[in-house]
């Protein structure tokens, strides 16, 4: 009984699935051995004298190409290719070709349902949550820092969704089953990631999931969580001093914008990496000696065209001093706030020779 078409895909498309990667390179080669050994056996010398002829015309059969540039020239030949090697050849191609193809689709489908293991990630960025209105604008925010240190985004999410950035390369996507799993920590690489944005849709979420995540977190760790409500930011900070929280300032934008015209258009355009000056931060390397703050700010304008806006001792900002007097000495391993075109790397800083004449 001879099989149809279907029947044949479908016996295809099971060995392939059943089939490890290992097992069908296996059985790859030893199609090609047999055949080879058989046609060696039938005094096919002109297919069989050289490995590499014998390896282009097994591929060529097999692939049912079929250039005719090498074929046997004896009946026992003829009748091996045609009741061996064609009918092997097709079967082990076949399985090859469809357990490539399955391969491509289930990783095309592991990152569209956040199903990868990406714990092999190291010093990258975490989004914890999605916002259809935020989370977008955050990536665009992060990508638009363009001297910013090329991290790999991970888009972590708990909700039955796709990924919503499938065509970015710069952007994973991972769905797991609840931000209080270690196993799912794991997979995310949480404890090697360097800057981690905890945005949940409710202050509650957001305070869950900080508190899940401080334990196992780097501390070293550049971590953020917004809040709407003051009382849930200064709760988190009792427990975990090291996340740094935003709280919106939605109300102090619209007083501030009505006594003076303007300031909300000032504070967007400081806090988008997308168009003119923006304000960022660095830490200051081990110095020689301290430097008086107006004396690094006149160095910094003339030398980098950048805007000395103060300093702060820790990184979370809390002891931040604004517009110090200029007799205030800055000392190593303070953290700077500056306002600049684009991000400037503390190492392009000649930080020596600072002092002005």
């Amino acid at each position: 009984m001879l099989l149809t078409s279907k029947q044949f895909q479908k016996i295809v498309q099971k060995l392939s699935r059943r089939l490890t990667w290992p097992i069908m390179f296996m059985l790859m080669l030893l199609q090609a051995l047999v055949t080879y050994i058989l046609l060696a056996m039938a005094g096919e010398i002109q297919l069989t004298h050289d490995p590499i002829e014998f390896f282009y015309y097994n591929m060529v059969v097999v692939s049912t190409v079929g250039f005719g540039d090498l074929s046997p020239v004896t009946h026992i030949g003829k009748g091996i290719v045609a009741f061996w090697q064609i009918p092997s050849g097709l079967i082990v191609f076949a399985s090859f070709i469809g357990k490539s193809t399955q391969l491509f689709i289930d990783i095309a489908r592991k990152n569209m349902n956040g199903s990868n293991d990406f714990s092999h990630l190291n010093d990258h960025i975490l989004l914890l949550c999605w916002d259809k209105y935020s989370t977008e604008q955050v990536v665009q925010l992060i990508l638009g820092d363009k001297k910013r240190k090329k991290r790999r985004i991970l888009l972590c999410v708990t909700d039955e969704m796709k990924n919503p950035f499938p065509d970015n390369d710069e952007v994973s996507f991972a769905k797991l089953r609840t931000f209080s799993d270690t196993e799912e920590l794991d997979r995310i690489a949480l404890q090697k990631a360097r800057r981690i944005i905890i945005d949940g849709k409710s202050d509650d979420e957001t305070l869950s999931i900080a508190l899940s995540i401080a334990t196992f977190a780097d501390k070293s760790a550049n971590i953020t969580a917004h809040f709407f409500d003051e009382t849930k930011a200064n709760l988190l900070k009792m427990h975990c001093p090291h996340i740094e929280c935003s709280i919106d300032n939605s109300a102090q934008m619209m007083v501030r914008s009505m006594q003076d015209p303007g300031s909300s258009k000032v504070t967007e355009q400081l806090l988008s990496t997308l168009n003119g000056a923006t304000l960022y931060s660095f830490l200051v390397p081990e110095l020689e000696q301290e430097i008086a703050f107006g004396e690094l700010f006149d160095t910094l304008k003339q030398r980098y065209d950048m805007i000395l806006l103060g300093f702060s001792k820790s990184k979370n900002g809390d002891d931040i001093r604004l517009n110090p007097a200029s007799d205030v000495n800055i000392q190593s391993h303070y953290y700077l706030h500056y306002i600049a075109n684009e991000r400037m790397d503390v190492t392009d800083i000649d930080w020596k020779n600072i002092k002005q004449a």
